[in-house]
């Protein structure tokens, strides 16, 4: 099989260059598909790392896209009835696709996916902060690339039974850029003190890797359907760090007592290495005529060991005033194994009161486990320090939604509910409760959605909701939290619509002064005034609004009741068009422009960040030749502006040139 689909895929490609675009036949497949090869030329002036964090389109030939579609024949009895390759961005782009699919009727079904995207964030680290100080939450960088892939065979062994198999992998690599304050098993208060201020940086590779492979079964007979998954699953992850320079000071250059705490060397291997069996069953049924069922349940049991190993040396405080300084070299060893097994009941219950008239009762228990067994040993010079640490944390949830539908016309759908949650969380540290993290809290979630449309012009939708926390976990989980959001689609003609979206939440913690609100609204209109003329444009307005008060307890100077205040307005105008003056010829036109306002702000400094703006410009130029293809010119314009802080600033023009072709 595999060969004949090479052999369909080499003469198809082959295709590309002729001229005739009827489907070609090869091996009992017709066989039809398009590509859009193509160059972009970038040209980016100001700071590139923020162009790349938001755009990451650089130089160079694509592949933008690749579509390959086969039918068999009807006479044919081929491997298969059909089947489908599709590529996105293949050659350089941020985000890369590949799919394909094989299928035999009543036989198999074969997907295989592929997705690859990069990651990259880099905030301008030297810029020049209207507080005249450096800041203490920078230099904190990535440039990753996450890889999933999957592979699902659907084998039909009789119409009744079918058998899955399946596999999936994710890894994530690339290179990290943080801060680490140098603390240790064992250490002084001096030592705290010194850790505190001090967050040194460091370089970090990472790698990641989540592999899952199971095999299943699914049965229906009559009204009821049987599915349940077994395999393995497993995951690995490691980090190696260390410092960017010898002889490196910490970013805190701000305080004239961290000057002679010079790090000579650091480094650290930070390692797991879990895996879990999996099984995963599910059912749904019919009890009686007006009953239905359906459940499940769930098993993981994560096991496996973790490890971190840290070495340092340098000039460290001798006194916690920072008047005396010593040199150090620290080692530090931790080894542990961890459990986590967790399981998921679920049960629901719908019952049909009238045709009109729906009751949906669900259940869900869930449990959560970790268990932590750690061995540390430190050396500070002469002095061993070694000791042991078990950690335990069980968390259950009970969850029972109660749900009402009725559908009194076909225009018409109202669904109202509530949802009850129980929360029991349970930390143990060497066996003894921790009091802090441990706590029951008790949620009370009504719901209320509704649809209408009474013509085939307008529909609305809204929903409300509001939560209610008995005891709140953090210090910004809120005790109530009441929500709603309202969509409103008018269409008076095929060629024209406008659809507006809103949302309101509010959130309150009395007990820490912890607010935040939410406003959000978007429309859109589209409107297509001829065959070769049509425009949308669109409006959104977003506000968010959060205050609270912290405490910084660590080292021997608490800082408590600071106010933090963010406050964020984001507007976003669009507009586009697409015209077709003459036969094979087409503009395409899109622009963004989104203006951002507000201020972060933490009591007593200046804010370091606020106003923004982003404007984004899209123009096409594309001709259709007889017998050649498509040939499309594109230029984007983009440029992005922050007022206070201008050191990430940018302007950036991008050109494309491509060429599809339909084969």
């Amino acid at each position: 099989m595999t060969r004949q689909i090479l052999g369909i895929l080499a003469v198809s490609v082959a295709a590309f260059a002729q001229n005739d675009t009827k489907p070609l036949t090869f091996d009992g497949f017709e066989n039809q598909g398009s590509a859009t090869f193509g160059y972009r030329f970038t040209d980016v002036n100001g700071y590139r790392p923020k162009f790349e964090e938001l755009f990451d389109l650089n130089s160079g030939p694509r592949l933008l896209d690749f579509s390959l579609f086969g039918k068999a024949k009807e006479e044919e009895d081929r491997f298969a009835n059909d089947y489908s390759l599709n590529l996105f961005g293949v050659g350089g782009d941020p985000y890369s696709t590949v799919q394909a699919t094989v299928r035999k009727n009543n036989r198999y079904d074969l997907r295989v996916d592929f997705r690859q995207s990069h990651y990259y964030w880099n905030r301008n680290d030297s810029a020049i902060l209207p507080n005249g100080l450096d800041g203490l939450t920078n230099n904190h960088n990535w440039a990753t690339v996450r890889k999933l892939g999957s592979i699902n065979l659907l084998i039909h062994a009789t119409n009744n039974l079918r058998f899955s198999f399946e596999y999936y992998r994710n890894t994530r690599d690339g290179v990290t850029f943080t801060t680490r304050s140098l603390d240790y098993f064992g250490s002084s208060a001096t030592w705290g003190s010194f850790a505190r201020a001090n967050p040194y940086y460091m370089i970090a590779p990472l790698s990641e890797a989540a592999n899952r492979i199971t095999a299943g079964v699914d049965y229906t007979h009559r009204a009821w359907t049987l599915h349940y998954k077994l395999g393995y699953q497993r995951f690995k992850d490691s980090i190696n760090g260390q410092n960017a320079a010898t002889g490196e000071r910490s970013i805190n250059i701000d305080d004239p007592t961290t000057a002679p705490e010079l790090l000579n060397g650091a480094s650290w291997s930070d390692s797991r290495n879990l895996s879990t069996p999996v099984s995963e069953f599910s059912y749904t049924g019919r009890l009686s005529a007006n009953l239905e069922a359906r459940g499940g349940y769930i098993f993981y049991r994560y096991r496996g060991p973790a490890a971190l190993d840290i070495s340092m040396d340098g000039i460290a405080r001798a006194n916690s005033g920072g008047t005396a300084d010593a040199p150090y070299s620290v080692a530090l060893s931790t080894r542990a194994n961890v459990t986590e097994p967790n399981q998921v009941v679920d049960q629901g219950l719908t019952y049909k009161v009238k045709e009109w008239w729906q009751v949906l009762l669900d259940y869900r228990y869930s449990r959560f486990t970790v268990d932590s067994a750690a061995q540390f040993r430190s050396v500070n010079a002469d002095i061993v320090t070694s000791g042991t640490a078990d950690d335990q944390w069980r968390i259950s949830t009970n969850t029972l939604d109660l749900n009402l539908a009725f559908t009194p016309s076909a225009s018409l759908l109202v669904r109202a509910g509530v949802r009850l949650q129980n929360n029991d969380v349970l930390a143990l540290v060497d066996g003894v409760v921790d009091a802090t993290r441990t706590k029951t809290i008790h949620t009370a979630w009504p719901i209320g959605s509704i649809y209408f449309q009474p013509s085939k012009v307008i529909s609305i939708r809204a929903n409300v909701e509001e939560i209610n926390n008995g005891t709140s976990y953090t210090r910004v989980t809120p005790h109530t939290d009441i929500g709603a959001r309202f969509i409103v689609r008018v269409r008076p003609t095929e060629k024209f619509y406008l659809e507006d979206t809103a949302i309101v939440r509010n959130r309150k913690l009395l007990e820490t002064d912890y607010r935040s609100t939410i406003r959000s609204n978007a429309a859109t209109i589209n409107y297509e005034f001829s065959p070769r003329f049509t425009a949308f444009a669109g409006f959104s307005y977003d506000s968010f609004f959060a205050a609270d008060f912290v405490n910084f307890l660590r080292g021997p100077a608490p800082i408590t009741n600071v106010a933090l205040r963010d406050q964020t307005v984001d507007r976003v105008w669009q507009a586009g068009l697409r015209v077709l003056p003459v036969k094979r010829l087409g503009i395409d036109f899109t622009g963004n422009y989104v203006r951002s306002t507000g201020l972060g702000e933490i009591s007593g400094e200046a804010p370091l960040y606020g106003p923004m703006k982003f404007p984004y410009v899209t123009g096409s130029l594309y001709y259709d030749f007889p017998a050649f293809g498509r040939f499309t010119v594109q230029l984007q314009r983009t440029y992005y502006v922050e007022e206070i802080v201008p050191g990430n600033n940018f302007g950036a023009k991008l050109l494309m040139i491509a060429w599809t072709r339909s084969f």
